[in-house]
């Protein structure tokens, strides 16, 4: 998995495929998008229908795991694809040094991962690797500095402190039982509500720094206008 030891990437996001069905994903987009302006980023898609597609049919046909694992992956392409689409600032790439090439311009590399993990010879082939544990495996290749997990959670925004703060998520179905023991320890973790683009507010860069797409300055709460602050009370 070839990238530019140099590249330091702020952001890797991961945007889930239950985000598909909800009316919020274009304003999504457009927040990750005026987002791109000044941290580098990445995206990772999530599966969505598509992914559902491979699992009816895995069940129907009787389809064997690593085989419909794959597909699975290839339905992560097809779901990227659709989220590049809907977004003028976004681009799907199948490799790293096309996203660092789009993130430099300030746009939004989306990441069609499937090439690259079928090149991993170490990683489980089977469905407890899913989209979560893909980014955060990505995130540690990566050293990317912050991991942002976009789901249709109710709950406020929350922050995956440690290990076994991640192994409690995935004992409540929020993430899949591999994200535990891929979560890198340099890497903070989050779990958004992707219906409520705000959120990603706070990864804003402020201060002097940020005039220059805030490279290298840390991540602080943004003071926004109270109308724009559901979902931030009770985090750090």
């Amino acid at each position: 998995m070839p990238s530019t030891p140099s590249f330091r990437w702020d952001l890797l996001l991961k945007v889930g495929g239950s985000l598909g069905r909800s009316t919020a994903l274009r304003p999504l987009l457009q927040r990750i998008a005026l987002l791109a302006h000044r941290r580098r980023l990445l995206v990772v898609p999530g599966g969505g229908a598509f992914a559902e597609l491979v699992r009816d049919q895995m069940s129907r046909l009787r389809i064997d795991e690593k085989t419909a694992h794959h597909m699975a992956l290839l339905a992560m392409d097809q779901y990227g694809l659709l989220l590049s689409s809907l977004s003028r600032r976004s681009t799907g790439v199948d490799n790293l040094r096309a996203a660092e090439l789009v993130a430099e311009a300030g746009r939004v590399p989306i990441l069609l991962t499937a090439s690259l993990i079928q090149r991993e010879p170490g990683l489980e082939r089977s469905f407890r690797l899913t989209s979560d544990s893909i980014a955060a495996f990505l995130a540690g290749r990566l050293r990317a500095a912050h991991l942002i997990l976009l789901k249709s959670v109710r709950k406020p925004a929350e922050r995956i402190r440690d290990r076994a703060s991640a192994e409690a998520l995935a004992r409540r179905g929020i993430v899949d039982p591999l994200f535990p023991e891929m979560l890198p320890p340099n890497t903070t973790a989050w779990v958004l509500c992707g219906r409520r683009p705000q959120d990603l507010d706070r990864f804003i860069p402020v201060g002097p720094r940020a005039a220059a797409r805030g490279r290298g300055a840390g991540f602080r709460n943004r003071t926004v206008p109270r109308s724009r602050r559901e979902g931030l009370r009770g985090t750090t």
